[in-house]
């Protein structure tokens, strides 16, 4: 399933005071699903709605997540797109860009929430392939990394690209991903810098 979603800034604004779960209403009643690709505004309108706790379905069949302008400063797309990865035990490819309109200089709130919301006994046994573009280096951003690493015992490969504009923390960026602890021994980090 590829999803495109096209609307203004107002439609986004709309839907955010909105107070039905749109995560369960749009992808709960596909659970066979096997490639879910999601465009801009996607991981945005599923975060609407949304509460913290255990997802109550499992995506058997979902072997492909691919995320395209993820904001990494909304803490509810963060949280869709942390139980969209750990809902999908089959997940063997993982692709998600950041958005542009995340700032490198962003500061870290609430780095808890990754030790409240992660699964404990989470392992991605099948996933050997993630691809992060537009990174700009925000600490959700990387303690997402961090936890993939953690938690992919047999991945072989994690490429990571910089978003264009983020010019003086990329440096940074390479040193914090070198720290991070990785499950699979075979795991190469490949930062790309066009």
């Amino acid at each position: 399933m590829s999803v495109a979603m096209y609307m203004t800034e107002d439609t986004a604004e709309h839907f955010e005071q909105s107070s039905s779960c749109n995560f369960m209403k749009f992808l709960g009643g596909v659970p066979l699903l096997e490639r879910l690709i999601g465009h801009i505004y996607f991981t945005k309108y599923l975060s609407v709605g949304n509460r913290p706790g255990k997802l109550q379905i499992t995506y058997s069949h979902l072997r492909v997540i691919e995320l395209y302008q993820v904001s990494f400063e909304d803490m509810k797309e963060i949280l869709v797109v942390l139980r969209l990865i750990t809902n999908a035990p089959s997940l063997t490819e993982l692709k998600i860009s950041g958005s542009s309109h995340t700032s490198a200089a962003t500061e870290a709130t609430d780095l808890a929430f990754w030790a409240k919301e992660c699964p404990k006994d989470c392992t991605f046994k099948h996933l050997k392939c993630v691809t992060m573009t537009d990174m700009s280096g925000v600490p959700h951003e990387m303690m997402l990394i961090k936890f993939v690493l953690a938690t992919s015992p047999v991945l072989e490969e994690m490429s990571i690209s910089p978003y264009v504009y983020v010019v003086d923390c990329r440096k940074n960026m390479l040193i914090e991903l070198l720290k991070f602890r990785r499950a699979s021994g075979q795991a190469k980090i490949l930062f790309v810098q066009d």
